[in-house]
Parts: structure tokens; sequence; C-alpha cells
């Protein structure tokens, strides 16, 4: 898994191959689709799946039922993101062998994400903890792998990663919402530019 995710919502599914080849081509691989319109993200992956298959990491986000992640799973997810922390949730997903890379955003829940043997939690929104809550947490939690979501841009990747974050879910700042194939070229200088940045930190 590469350290950019790209997160894709809002995108009907006949613009999403123009849109992942894009991402590719700049160097990402790594996609997750939204379930927040559960339909048009099924139809996302399910598309992605057929025309790339084992090209690229394809998981589905905004799992927030046991029902969705076995609808993301057969079309073709291979990993979940939730938007917070469900214990059972999680736990049901992980007896299915499928990573999974929960929301969290307190201390609390990211030591009920490690007692389950979660390596990846997802600090979301990552804007409103800040990077001094992830300097401090590192502390008690220096195996534990932070994904960044929410409200990450160009402008603070860098810190972002300085403070401890390993991988950084984007959104609208890099596939916008309602992304055509006409956007193509667009996503992918944006993502050039994001991992110029990383590689530069």
């Amino acid at each position: 898994m590469t350290q950019l995710i790209a997160i894709i919502r809002g995108v009907e599914a006949e613009n999403i191959l123009e849109i992942t080849e894009g991402l590719l081509e700049a160097g990402v691989d790594t996609l997750e689709v939204s379930l927040s319109n559960e339909q048009q993200g099924l139809e996302c992956i399910r598309t992605i799946k057929t025309a790339y298959g084992n090209q690229l990491n394809l998981g589905a986000g905004t799992v927030i039922s046991e029902q969705q992640a076995d609808k993301a799973l057969e079309a073709g997810a291979t990993f979940l993101i939730t938007p917070g922390w469900d214990k059972e949730l999680a736990k049901y997903i992980l007896s299915k062998e499928i990573p999974i890379f929960p929301g969290v955003f307190s201390p609390g829940e990211i030591m009920q994400a490690a007692s389950l043997g979660i390596e990846t939690v997802k600090l979301f929104p990552v804007s409103d903890l800040g990077t001094s809550f992830i300097k401090n947490v590192k502390g008690p939690f220096p195996n534990m792998n932070f994904m960044a979501v929410g409200g990450v841009t160009h402008n603070n990747i860098a810190a972002l990663k300085n403070a401890g974050c390993s991988y950084f879910a984007i959104g609208s700042d890099l596939v916008p919402r309602g992304a055509t194939k006409k956007d193509k070229e667009k996503i992918k200088t944006n993502a050039e530019g994001y991992i110029k940045l990383l590689e530069e930190v």
C-alpha cells in the first residue's frame, strides 16, 4: 500500500476508469471508494475491479455495518475503512480475514483497536486532532500506524508526516466530488504533487 490513498466519493461509475488510470499513472495504487452513496460506491468498486484486477489495492470506505462490509467484499474490496470506532464491526471484519482501518478519535479507541491486533488506525478528522495529538499518542502507541484522514492538504501533509502519520487518505483535495473523466489529467498532476511532497519530507 502506498503512503498516499485516494478517496473516491461522489463519482459515477462511467467516469471511474479514467480517474483510476490517472491515479495509477501518477503512482497512486491504493484507492478507497466511499460507500456514503452505497449503490454508487459499489458500482465503482465492481467497475475498477473488473478493469484493473490486481493492479491496485482497492478498498471501501465509510463502512458502517456488517451488511455493507459483506457487499463491499462481494464487489471486490480488499480492505475496509470505517468512519468511526465500532468494536463489534471491527471484530466482524477481522473474522473475514480482511484488513480494517477503523476511524478513531481518542487514546481509548486506539487502545481498543490495538487490543484486537489492528496495526493501522485512521485518525479522523485529523485536521481537528492536529499534530500535537499525533505526537502525544505516538508515545504510548509506538507500534501503531496512523492514517491521516479528513482535511489533509498540500499545506499540512509534511507536518502530519513529521508528527508521526504513515499514510494519508485524501478526498476532495485530490479527487473532487463529482469528478468526471475530463478531470483525469488534473487529478494525475495533483497526485504527483502530493507524492513529491511526501518524498521531500
